[in-house]
């Protein structure tokens, strides 16, 4: 015959401790190692649909060509304000990247991850630098690099014999990076653009994507 304890246990059971057990494993799935969210854009469709709900797996490491969701500085008047958004990898640090006669090259190969429009008069060349790396800013890269420049000279001091462009409008950047063009980059960089290159912005207009910008690779959606 069962007790009033045991079944005072077993209701316990089914209708406390599971539920919560429940609702702390998906706080922490969530928080340490997946992100649901929806699709509010077609730029990556026909892989993602709009309105579709999403999965991306939590990583700052993802691999070319894959599909991840990223963090942008919200024009907001909140200057910590940011959103996501999706787009998918072309280059990885360390990384050469051109546009040349409409074909977009990645290490002087063909990227057979996106498909550039051919009749688009973008011409850009750089390298996606790595954390350690001392690269040159000239006037064809420091488009892209400016506002991971900015960025980086505010969270880490310029190093010895290095410029600081700290103050100083960007039109007078190359006067001032005359006496020593060479800067050392604090993190890993991304190069990202979206499928629709029309839809939504993407490196061409944001610049170079810092590895701590990327929130996962997107695996699944329904």
């Amino acid at each position: 015959m069962t007790s009033k304890a045991q079944i005072a246990r077993s209701s316990f059971v089914r209708y406390g401790a599971l539920p919560l057990g429940l609702i702390a494993l998906v706080v922490v799935l969530r928080a340490f190692f997946f992100i649901p969210f929806r699709v509010m854009t077609t730029a990556q469709a026909p892989s993602l649909r709009l309105g579709a709900w999403a999965l991306a797996r939590r990583t700052q490491m993802p691999q070319r060509g894959e599909l991840i969701l990223y963090r942008v500085a919200s024009t907001a008047n909140s200057s910590s304000a940011t959103h996501l958004m999706v787009a998918r990898i072309i280059a990885l640090p360390g990384d050469s990247l051109e546009v040349r006669s409409g074909k977009l090259l990645v290490n002087g190969v063909p990227s057979l991850d996106h498909r550039h429009p051919r009749n688009n008069n973008e011409q850009y060349a750089l390298r996606l630098p790595r954390e350690g790396g001392v690269y040159p800013l000239t006037s064809t890269n420091l488009v892209a690099y400016r506002a991971a420049l900015i960025e980086e000279q505010k969270l880490f001091p310029p190093a010895r014999g290095e410029v600081s462009l700290q103050g100083l409008a960007q039109r007078d950047w190359l006067k001032a990076l005359a006496s020593n063009p060479y800067h050392t980059f604090h993190r890993d960089y991304y190069w990202v653009l979206t499928d629709d290159t029309h839809v939504a912005p993407d490196s061409r207009h944001l610049g170079i994507l810092p590895a701590d910008a990327i929130e996962g690779v997107i695996f699944f959606s329904l």
